[in-house]
């Protein structure tokens, strides 16, 4: 007796659908937080200070 009409997904293909956009999510996210290094880079803000008491601002 042969099935008609009822094709099993190709788990295959939707893997590596899956797959690709995991790693485009990930290179997006790298390149996003490049990007913000390389401003706070250009920004040359002064170093904080973490020893810093209140009473002595």
């Amino acid at each position: 007796m042969q099935r008609e009409g009822c094709a099993a997904p190709d788990y295959k293909a939707m893997y590596f659908e899956l797959f690709r956009a995991s790693v485009q999510a990930a290179q997006l996210l790298q390149a996003a937080q490049q990007q913000a290094e390389k401003q706070l880079l250009e920004a040359d803000l002064p170093p904080i200070r973490l020893d810093e008491k209140e009473d002595e601002k």
